[in-house]
């Protein structure tokens, strides 16, 4: 009985030291280019402006409904959402903001990590908790939220 890798050495050398067809590599380049132009079309769809520290602010929504616009400074400061939902703790320091507590059965808003950047965000889904970094100096349809999905 013969191991794999006896088996991929002969495989090799039947086809004269090359393991890949011409037909793998056209699927690699294929995946490759639709990667590329998936990664190209978000990057020019995203807003590249120039924004200073402390200009910037997120947008608190609890089920859909705003609860608090607040503004991302370097003072921390910490904000706590209390609803039948539930009960999250967001904090505001170094003109970012993290969640760092949950009473979610799962931690997953906690691992979001600190977000600094407009259009970031951080989502609790089972307190129905979002969070989104925007620029308060832009255009009003530009930071407006595409749709809220409520469960049934």
């Amino acid at each position: 009985m013969r191991h794999v890798s006896e088996y991929l050495l002969i495989r090799y050398l039947e086809r004269g030291g090359n393991i890949m067809k011409r037909g793998d590599w056209l699927i690699i380049m294929i995946g490759l280019l639709i990667a590329g132009s998936i990664y190209g079309i978000r990057w020019v769809t995203m807003d590249h402006s120039e924004y200073r520290p402390g200009e910037l602010a997120a947008k608190i929504l609890v089920d859909g409904k705003l609860y608090r616009d607040v503004s991302l400074t370097k003072d921390t400061q910490y904000i706590h959402i209390r609803t039948s939902f539930g009960h999250n703790t967001l904090k505001v320091y170094n003109y970012g903001i993290q969640m760092v507590q949950s009473d979610a059965p799962k931690t997953i808003a906690l691992d979001m990590g600190f977000k600094s950047k407009p259009y970031q965000q951080i989502i609790c889904i089972p307190n129905r908790v979002y969070v989104e970094v925007y620029n308060p100096h832009r255009s009003s349809s530009e930071n407006e939220i595409d749709g809220v999905i409520h469960p049934g």
